[in-house]
């Protein structure tokens, strides 16, 4: 089905707007040096407290399993993540969030939280109920995307799904994620 010209011009603003407006919302993690990868990894495994395999993460975030390991390997170095062996499986390992993950995510959470709504306290009364009432429908997009990303095997639980990830969270060369 092609869209008409209304719901292509409508589709190219939110994409400008929401791009926008999700770059600055990753300044306060970006000044902590958590990359926007490294952020959705965080925010994957706190989906999971049961742990998320490896190779599971890398697929729901797309990105080769080389990029996955040195990832990982930050990760473990700035002590956000724990990773053990699969009970299930001797062969693959499990990654679980660490306390100093949980406050990482939520510290850059409550930063960009605290950053976005001293921006919505200057809106007007009206702009804020409009954007109030379009929350609903913004989650709704957002959400058809999320079966896409879901992990397949054991570690996948209907009652965790994955996030979507955000723009920029897809590195597909060692490089992108460090």
């Amino acid at each position: 089905m092609v869209a008409d010209t209304e719901v292509l011009e409508l589709a190219a603003q939110l994409h400008t707007v929401v791009s926008r407006l999700a770059y600055h919302l990753r300044t306060p993690a970006t000044r902590l040096g958590v990359t926007p990868t490294r952020m959705a990894a965080l925010a994957a495994l706190a989906k999971r407290p049961e742990g998320l395999r490896q190779g599971d993460l890398a697929t729901q975030m797309g990105v080769s399993a080389a990029s996955m390991t040195r990832l990982v390997d930050i990760m473990l170095e700035a002590s956000w993540v724990v990773r053990e062996r699969d009970q299930l499986d001797q062969r693959a390992y499990v990654l679980q969030l660490s306390e100093r993950g949980r406050s990482t995510l939520d510290g850059v959470r409550s930063e960009s939280v605290r950053e976005l709504s001293e921006d919505l306290a200057e809106l007007e009364q009206g702009a804020r109920q409009a954007l109030a009432a379009a929350v609903p429908v913004l989650r709704e997009l957002a959400d058809r995307r999320l079966s896409d990303t879901e992990p397949a095997g054991p570690a996948a639980d209907p009652q965790h799904p994955a996030p979507a990830p955000g723009p920029g969270a897809s590195p597909t060369t060692m490089e992108e994620a460090r």
